[in-house]
């Protein structure tokens, strides 16, 4: 998400938004996406902005009626961009805050769905046709470009408690560098990959939340232009297609170039389809954390989140989000119970999976706490 991305979030970086993924809900938009176009080529440029440093790129071969894509995001598994076999693409744009409850007719999704959107949809009409029917809860915080190998794309976005459709089939974006951005796309660019690395650069945002990445999707051809620093003008070149035979496996971006000449990397679970599935219960002997992290949500359900929980920098992403974070939890209903799928240590830090149930909805939640006992994540991982 964006901004922080959706896509690792409290409650937007973690409770119960099902985006992405890849953020906490700020007022200010983070992530910049575009498409550049002509009769010719089809690009599909992104900016991804977040406070993780941990960025890896996925690969998730197609069968059984799914399409091969390839995503991007960070360590915690939830897909905050990707492009499939067909030359369809996503990103998302956060820091909205809409009047939004899907329809309770529309179809609940399994996990993220703008996997299951890219896996199953092979154009812009399709994907339009999917949100139409199935459940996106983020849509009350942010935004996403959606565009296809035709050139075409759509900005789907809530508004007064319905969805809007922005379909186009031109050069168009936005996100964070909104002004910069409309003032080169303005220029009429040609769509090459000089291009589009320009105008990402000239839109990294810098601080806490800044630009960890920059890739660029050749719809037509399937190649994806990696920059794993987005500050410099230099990238990694990848083949959809050609990673697509060597089977699901992932890159840790910042050492791509040494990974890609060493045995696949098998996907971690949480990079797989269903993670809900995948993590099973597990003995708590720290049962004063689950009370900790029971309390925590039904603050956040009464709107009364304690700054005393979470680390600074945590607690300045979450705070200006509490009331579209409340809104959320609430549109999930009571919550009833929560379950230790996974404990785990690294360094000084704590780590902790709950699979928490809502009346509603189920969560796979990640908490991990500093040396100081403070929340440092709160990421959704998974959400049904």
């Amino acid at each position: 998400m964006k901004t922080m991305k959706l896509r690792a979030r409290f409650l937007a970086a973690g409770l119960g938004i099902s985006m992405l993924t890849a953020g906490m809900i700020s007022t200010t938009r983070a992530c910049t996406i575009f498409v550049l176009t002509d009769d010719h080529q089809a690009l599909f440029c992104n900016n991804e902005d977040y406070s993780n440093p941990n960025t890896r790129i996925w690969f998730i071969p197609g069968g059984g009626g799914r399409y091969g894509c390839v995503y991007v995001g960070f360590d915690n598994g939830w897909a905050q961009g990707g492009m499939n076999s067909e030359g369809l693409a996503f990103d998302w744009v956060a820091g909205y805050d809409e009047k939004w409850e899907p329809d309770p007719a529309m179809q609940t999704v399994l996990g993220n769905p703008s996997r299951s959107m890219l896996e199953s949809c092979s154009n812009v009409d399709q994907a339009i046709e999917f949100y139409r029917s199935h459940r996106e809860r983020s849509f009350s915080y942010a935004k996403t470009l959606i565009a296809d190998r035709t050139g075409a794309s759509v900005i789907i976005g809530a508004k007064d408690g319905h969805l809007q459709f922005e379909k186009l089939n031109q050069t168009r974006g936005f996100g964070f560098g909104r002004e910069t951005l409309a003032k080169l796309l303005s220029e009429s660019p040609a769509p090459s990959v000089d291009n589009g690395g320009r105008i990402m650069r000239a839109c990294v945002q810098s601080g806490q939340f800044a630009t960890k990445y920059s890739n660029i999707y050749d719809l037509k051809s399937g190649d994806v232009y990696l920059f794993p620093d987005p500050v410099q003008n230099q990238f990694v070149k990848i083949n959809l297609s050609a990673e697509l035979k060597k089977g699901a496996h992932y890159f840790d971006m910042h050492q791509i170039r040494e990974q890609e000449a060493q045995p696949v990397r098998p996907l971690q679970d949480n990079m797989k389809a269903m993670p809900l599935e995948i993590y099973k219960p597990v003995p708590d002997k720290e049962p004063e954390m689950a009370k900790r992290v029971r309390r925590m949500l039904q603050d956040a359900l009464d709107g009364k989140m304690r700054e005393e929980d979470f680390a600074p920098a945590t607690w300045q992403g979450i705070q200006p989000a509490s009331p579209s974070i409340q809104r959320q939890l609430i549109s999930f209903g009571p919550l009833a119970s929560l379950t230790l799928v996974d404990r785990g240590t690294k360094d000084t830090d704590r780590s902790y999976r709950y699979r928490v149930e809502f009346q509603k909805a189920t969560l796979l939640m990640h908490f991990v706490l500093n040396a100081q006992d403070k929340v440092t994540v709160c990421d959704t991982e998974a959400m049904q």
